[in-house]
């Protein structure tokens, strides 16, 4: 009778073993893909600005929605506006210009720029360049990056954390720490140039792939390999 147990023991144990194992790897691998976005279209990204009131860190502020989108329709076409705004702006010490008049939002200058003008130095010249984020909470946030033209030749990209970063759009993406890969930024493609017109893209924030999908898919397989475990040790018990 002993020995003829064993033989749906075995069964049951492979069967409890191979489940286990297969539920593991569908969760590791689906989690990642799942927490991939999908970018969102310039379009898409800068009308839901000009809709927006909750932009952080924005320049204009509007009561409603419908104020706002009637208030940007008085300064020009979508592509007139998105024009004025990501375009670069003249700095010094004290502050960059403004590209329109209008708005209720403050000018005070952003951090970084005291960084972008010692790095300018007395021959140098540096700008603002606004950059439109939507953060991984779906969160629309109007940031601040100064372009610095050194009396040499140099061009940089500082942030708000006072780091410089050169290689234009892509070696800021590669090397900031102030955006993540979740983050996507409506910019110009040659964000360095203060002349001539440049495509304006949505890219993602930083080409480093996020830790954290691949992080829960290891936590899932650890859960799933210490259940197989129980599994096992009460089938051995049975």
């Amino acid at each position: 009778m002993i020995g003829s147990d064993r033989g749906p023991r075995r069964a049951l144990r492979r069967i409890a073993r191979a489940s286990v194992l297969r539920v593991a790897a569908v969760c590791a691998l689906a989690l990642p893909l799942a927490a991939c976005a999908t970018p969102p279209t310039t379009r898409d990204m800068f009308g839901e600005y000009l809709r927006s009131t909750d932009v952080i860190g924005d320049e204009f502020q509007s009561a409603n929605s419908q104020a706002r989108v009637a208030a940007f329709a008085t300064m020009g076409s979508p592509e007139e506006l998105i024009g004025r705004l990501m375009a670069p702006r003249p700095c010094q010490a004290s502050g960059c210009v403004r590209p329109w008049e209008q708005g209720g939002g403050s000018n005070k200058p952003a951090p970084g720029l005291d960084a972008a003008n010692a790095l300018a130095g007395p021959n140098g010249r540096f700008y603002e360049r606004k950059v439109l984020v939507k953060r991984d909470d779906d969160k629309l946030e109007l940031i601040s990056l100064y372009l610095v033209h050194k009396a040499d030749g140099t061009k940089l990209l500082v942030d708000s954390k006072k780091e410089s970063h050169t290689g234009g759009l892509d070696g800021f993406r590669k090397t900031n720490d102030v955006l993540g890969s979740d983050d996507f930024m409506l910019v110009t493609r040659d964000i360095t140039a203060v002349s001539g017109k440049s495509e304006i893209v949505v890219v993602s924030g930083h080409v480093a792939p996020s830790r954290k999908p691949w992080l829960i898919g290891g936590a899932v397989v650890l859960v799933a390999v210490i259940a197989l475990w129980v599994i096992m040790r009460r089938v051995r018990k049975t």
